[in-house]
């Protein structure tokens, strides 16, 4: 018989899960945006203290890094789902820590892009690792809120990325600012290794928890239409924020001609406070309508996005700065609005036995059809027509993000009704 003791520490158990890790999510927001507010000081001359970069050059630093995170993140989904799921974690969030420290001693284009490269080799294990953790530790009715906190982690760690980038760039230099970003990982490894990992399936009694999935089963995974609905809307916003979060303060510095260090700042105080309120706004309201309509989760990605689409092309036309801010901060606060509802969704149409590879799968195809080729995109169209032509499309991938969810959440309510007609006739 469990003593009072063991029963409070298992109560606690999953606030611990969460909070610890939706600080790895804040850092690895934080090592992945840091770079965008460096791209400046990178792109100086050699004898400036730079690298020479061109703009495409410095959108490949940010999708190299992508892609080798989305091509690992399969691998650690389907050893999680075999190994203990916080162990393999903590061993590569040291890892990612070490390769961004590393970062600081770049001498060129190329070995900056590997060291930004292999950094995404550590990141990759969280992917489908933490959702899947979460799943496991908050019961259905509470997910979407537990997703929501988790990553309300995103929009402060992506702040503290552009502060970082910012204000270390300017005041002590690029390699500083590396050098900084990586040490506190290596202490969040030790706390994520001594977390308990919960019993796969925990919260899901009523379901027959399978083996862990082979690859031919990974493989069917990609093909269920609920799955392919709720990724490919998710592939969009993700090439929204991603470069969003990626040019915005280059954007500034180009077209609106703020210094880097204030837009900077700015930008990351409007990320912060529309993060926390936005994901957090989203997780509840999530968890509510959910209750109500099972396809809540794909209504409310679809209409916040069209409502981020409009207010992030208003940013492009703003008589003023002022108003240009306020199109920032809308923009920003719907678009993560959806974060906590998809995830929560995504974990809810996977069986407790393949979590950590449907998510895994879930981050490798958002990002190659997302971010990877948006960013670079967005900077061969600056160098070609303009800032102006190049964030125009940061609205658009958020608009058809909108209507893929809403077309899914649409496929879903017709699933169900055949379901239960069917059910009605035997």
């Amino acid at each position: 018989m469990k003593n009072s003791s063991d029963l409070a520490r298992n109560a606690r158990a999953p606030m611990i899960a969460l909070v610890t890790l939706s600080l790895l999510n804040l850092l690895n927001y934080a090592d992945r945006f840091v770079v965008s507010s460096l791209v400046p000081f990178l792109e100086k001359s050699i004898d400036q203290g730079g690298l020479a970069l061109t703009h495409a050059q410095s959108g490949w630093l940010y999708s190299a890094f992508i892609v080798v995170y989305m091509i690992a993140a399969p691998a650690f989904g389907f050893i999680a789902d075999r190994f203990p799921r916080l162990h393999v974690l903590a061993a590569a969030v040291a890892f990612w820590s070490v390769l961004t420290l590393l970062g600081g001693f770049a001498w060129g284009f190329w070995s900056l892009l590997i060291m930004r490269a292999f950094t995404g080799i550590g990141e990759a294990a969280y992917a489908g690792v933490a959702p899947a953790v979460l799943a496991d530790e908050f019961p259905s009715k509470k997910q979407s809120r537990a997703m929501a906190f988790f990553n309300a982690a995103i929009p402060v760690g992506a702040a503290i990325g552009f502060t970082l980038g910012g204000v270390v760039g300017t005041k002590y230099g690029w390699r500083e600012a590396f050098f900084v970003a990586g040490g506190p990982g290596l202490f969040l490894a030790l706390m994520i290794y001594c977390i308990r990992d919960p019993k796969r399936g925990a919260m899901d009694a009523h379901i027959v928890v399978n083996a862990p999935p082979t690859v031919r089963d990974a493989v069917r995974i990609l093909f269920r239409p609920r799955w392919l609905w709720t990724t490919a809307g998710y592939a969009f916003q993700t090439a929204g924020f991603g470069s969003l979060g990626f040019w915005t303060p280059t954007y500034l510095d180009k077209a609106w001609d703020l210094s880097v260090e204030s837009s900077s700042v700015m930008f990351a105080a409007i990320i912060v406070v529309t993060g926390i309120t936005g994901t957090l706004t989203g997780g509840f309201l999530g968890d509510w309508w959910y209750q109500r309509k099972p396809t809540a989760h794909l209504w409310i990605c679809g209409l916040t996005s069209f409502l981020a689409a409009a207010s992030i092309l208003f940013v492009l036309y703003a008589p003023n700065v002022t108003a240009m801010w306020c199109g920032v901060t809308l923009g920003a606060f719907f678009l993560v609005m959806s974060v906590g509802p998809v995830q929560a969704h995504l974990v809810q149409i996977l069986n407790p036995a393949e979590r950590g590879t449907g998510m895994a799968l879930a981050i490798f195809a958002l990002h190659i059809f997302g971010d990877v080729p948006a960013v670079p995109m967005i900077g061969w169209i600056a160098e070609g027509f303009g800032w102006k032509h190049a964030y125009m499309s940061i609205p658009i991938f958020v608009f058809l993000a909108g209507i893929i969810w809403c077309l899914g959440a649409m496929y879903e309510e017709r699933a169900r009704l055949r379901s239960s007609n069917s059910s009605a006739h035997i």
